[in-house]
């Protein structure tokens, strides 16, 4: 099995695209009427290729997005996406009653998101938040506004965190407060657990987070992208040669080759160029 993250791995905003000319560039997400989100040509070949079953090995996309947010991607139709950091499950496009099972067992012993966010309701109140964000009831996380964070209130989540069984996750603009239980890593192994077409081993991973880090040391094989927030958080594995959307391509091609396909060669638009949103 493969495993990757999706955003700031293989999908990257509007502005981390370098120089790439835009007739090599593919629209994957549109976000208020905007082209928001991007793949390179090549980079959308190897993942069209893995999903369309080519190669030895499947290609599972794990991510913190839900699920109504993965299928407003135009990406290929994976078979299985782990969605909300590995809590939920989608089969086809689906939602898979069983892997929903399985978490509800996971985290029962852990505090609920509606009493964690009533016990945090204040906090998302502070000057240097614009919201706590519920993820489906799975977790939540908190928007920043830029500000600095003051030292006392990272101090009196983290307190309200340890008491109820939850873990924070600095990124960048969020801070993820997450039952400690709820991991890509454990999603995937459940996977692995289940030996669905043979696949009994993470062979590859990719990704850029801290909450992507359990899953990169699972596999056998890990890279994360340049520049990438991991990168600068004591991240001593391989790390690509290429930033931001070239970075998402080499990744593509990364995970192609332990999937047994061939170097997929790059593939132009039409003379006529614009952004192909698919």
């Amino acid at each position: 099995m493969l495993a990757s993250d999706i955003d700031r791995t293989l999908l990257w905003s509007h502005k981390r695209l370098g120089d790439v000319p835009a007739a090599d560039l593919v629209c994957l997400e549109v976000l208020q009427e905007r082209d928001w989100a991007f793949v390179t040509r090549r980079a959308l070949g190897a993942l069209d290729a893995m999903t369309a079953g080519e190669g030895g090995r499947e290609l599972v996309l794990c991510t913190t997005r839900t699920p109504d947010q993965v299928l407003r991607l135009r990406l290929p139709r994976y078979r299985r996406v782990l969605c909300l950091n590995g809590g939920a499950l989608l089969v086809d496009g689906v939602p898979d009653p069983e892997h929903a099972r399985a978490t509800t067992a996971l985290v029962a012993q852990r505090r609920p998101m509606a009493e964690f966010a009533d016990r945090v309701r204040h906090l998302a109140e502070a000057p240097h938040v614009r919201g706590l964000r519920d993820a489906d009831g799975h977790f939540g996380y908190f928007l920043l506004t830029g500000d600095p964070v003051p030292d006392a209130w990272v101090e009196e989540l983290e307190a309200v965190a340890g008491e109820d069984g939850w873990r924070l996750t600095h990124e960048q603009t969020k801070v993820y407060a997450m039952p400690d239980v709820l991991t890509k890593e454990a999603g995937l192994t459940r996977l692995l657990e289940l030996g669905a077409d043979g696949d009994d081993e993470l062979v590859a991973a990719a990704g850029d987070s801290i909450l992507d880090e359990g899953m990169l040391r699972l596999a056998r094989h890990a890279l994360v992208p340049r520049g990438a927030y991991l990168e600068s958080h004591d991240w001593d594995g391989a790390v690509t040669t290429a930033t931001g959307v070239l970075a998402g391509e080499e990744i593509a091609l990364w995970l192609a080759q332990h999937a047994g396909l061939p170097v997929l060669e790059a593939t132009r638009a039409p003379s006529s160029g614009g952004l192909d949103s698919r």
